[in-house]
């Protein structure tokens, strides 16, 4: 397995207790829209077995051609291990990249492809956003329907400076609104249906999706194939 130890180069605060770190880009790391990868904390390899609670799978919320790679995550108490370490970090600092993994990118099938995201999930969903502006090939339509009870939408001034005509962007503040717009997005019985949030939230919305006949196979998660029955069942 490859390990890059990568600098920060920025630290972004998107919201309150809402971060973006920017990284270099190894020369030979490159990914798909929709892709995560595991962030370590330096030292996390130094003993006999890797201590797991310094390691975090995330999304990638930046494209190669971007030349950076960036990971937005909450960061606000109570910490987790790898939490306290990553709210200390600065620009400058190191952290150790490794092991991509691909399951949300975009399925170019000449149909609709709708993101659900709730809160920082929607970092999952930049990307996919951003690779549709610089090519619509294959897609019919784009729709992205994030909810935050906070109202600080993450991303929100820079992807409402995203024109085409075949894209369309929302924000719910409470579940009423989210609810109201989802009802009218389901309706496409042929649409992908990409959803990322907490684990209640994934198999709420999972609940509904079928319940309005959207088949399982157009319902995708970032989830390993072995997780998946645990949140269809």
């Amino acid at each position: 397995m490859v390990k890059y130890k990568v600098k920060i180069t920025d630290i972004i605060e998107e919201a309150q207790g809402t971060k973006t770190f920017i990284l270099d880009k190894p020369e030979d790391f490159t990914w798909m829209e929709g892709a995560h990868t595991h962030i370590g904390m330096m030292g996390f390899d130094e003993g006999e077995t890797p201590n797991k609670a310094w390691v975090r799978h995330m999304s990638i919320m930046t494209l190669p051609e971007d030349n950076k790679i960036g990971f937005t995550t909450r960061v606000y108490p109570p910490f987790s291990e790898f939490k306290d370490k990553l709210s200390g970090l600065q620009a400058g600092d190191e952290v150790v990249l490794f092991k991509i993994g691909s399951r949300m990118y975009l399925r170019r099938e000449e149909k609709t492809v709708v993101l659900i995201s709730m809160g920082v999930g929607i970092a999952t969903m930049r990307p996919l956003i951003k690779s549709f502006i610089k090519d619509q090939t294959g897609i019919r339509d784009l729709i992205s329907l994030n909810i935050d009870s906070s109202g600080d939408f993450i991303y929100k001034a820079e992807l409402d400076q995203l024109h085409n005509p075949k894209l369309k962007k929302y924000f719910a503040g409470n579940r009423n609104e989210f609810y109201e717009i989802l009802n009218v997005i389901s309706e496409d019985k042929d649409a992908y249906y990409y959803l990322v949030g907490s684990d209640n939230f994934l198999r709420d919305i999972i609940k509904y999706l079928k319940n309005k006949d959207i088949p399982e196979k157009s319902i995708l998660l970032d989830k390993k194939a072995e997780l998946l029955a645990d949140y269809f069942s």
